[in-house]
């Protein structure tokens, strides 16, 4: 397991992650439920990940303040994230563990991933614990992966979390929760309007929004914010992770989060689908 003081060291407050898009396509012999691919727009829509993370810009630079971005994430087992290499013009690596160190690149690696726009490398976390990683070419710069098996199911929907129920604000600037119906098929082609409301201490209502997918789970970062509340995403299109920056997740608190179906493919469902999960805020190292 990863020291918590390094986690936090590696973990910033959120950033849009942008990326660029261009043709082409060319891939690499990798290790087992990975990819790493240059591709067009239509095969980056078609690509398995949900979470982006960036290799951001003058990231090849020893004073630069990140290289991977974000440099910390809290994801449920079974998700697939993509690095992608917006330092156009340099190379880099996602290969795991220290740099260095005897393990290296035993879990994944990317290889050298191509200085050109939309070179990009996904692996599938579909075991728990923590996973450093790191550039070969630039060996300074680490990031984490933080994979838990945390879920909680209810009624009609089953949560699985990045973190469990407690999110320590300390230690983990962001969490991905995943939302899916249990009641319903799931079916790519019909889209679902979920509706998210949080209460902050069973009473304040501090968030409310309608996302809509194409009939698969609702992924949803919440990131602790700090003046404003604001929405970014899908990460690739509208099947993968949205964010929630929230100002509203600050200190010890409990929160409320009703989820529910307004409709699928437009029409509303027969009966109420619907459910409540809590999580809990701490601060402390």
């Amino acid at each position: 397991m990863v020291n918590p003081n390094m986690k936090a060291t590696l973990q910033v407050l959120s950033m849009i992650i942008t990326f660029m898009i261009a043709g082409g396509a060319l891939l690499f012999n990798l290790p087992q439920q990975s990819s790493a691919q240059i591709g067009s727009m239509a095969t980056l829509q078609n690509i398995g990940a949900t979470y982006g993370v960036s290799i951001v810009p003058g990231a090849a630079q020893r004073n630069s303040s990140y290289h991977y971005y974000p440099p910390a994430i809290a994801i449920p087992v079974g998700t697939i994230v993509a690095w992608f290499n917006n330092d156009f013009g340099q190379p880099h690596t996602v290969t795991s563990g220290m740099p260095g160190a005897s393990d290296s690149g035993t879990v994944f690696n990317s290889g050298i991933m191509p200085a050109t726009a939309n070179s990009f490398f996904q692996y599938a976390f579909n075991k728990r614990g923590d996973f450093v990683y790191h550039c070969e070419i630039h060996p300074w710069r680490v990031g984490i992966v933080s994979a838990s098996d945390a879920i909680e199911r209810g009624n009609n929907f089953e949560v699985r979390s990045g973190v469990g129920p407690l999110f320590n604000l300390t230690k983990d600037f962001r969490v991905l929760l995943d939302f899916k119906p249990i009641t319903i098929p799931l079916d790519s082609t019909n889209p679902i309007a979920y509706n998210v409301t949080i209460f902050k201490d069973n009473t304040e209502k501090v968030f409310s929004r309608i996302f809509v997918t194409p009939g698969e789970s609702l992924p949803l970062e919440l990131i602790k914010g700090s003046n404003e509340t604001r929405v970014y995403g899908p990460d690739f299109s509208s099947t993968r992770a949205y964010h929630l920056e929230g100002a509203f997740l600050k200190g010890n608190a409990n929160y409320k989060i009703l989820i529910s179906i307004l409709s699928v493919n437009s029409k509303p469902p027969p009966n109420p689908i619907a459910d409540e999960f809590t999580i809990k805020t701490i601060s402390a190292s």
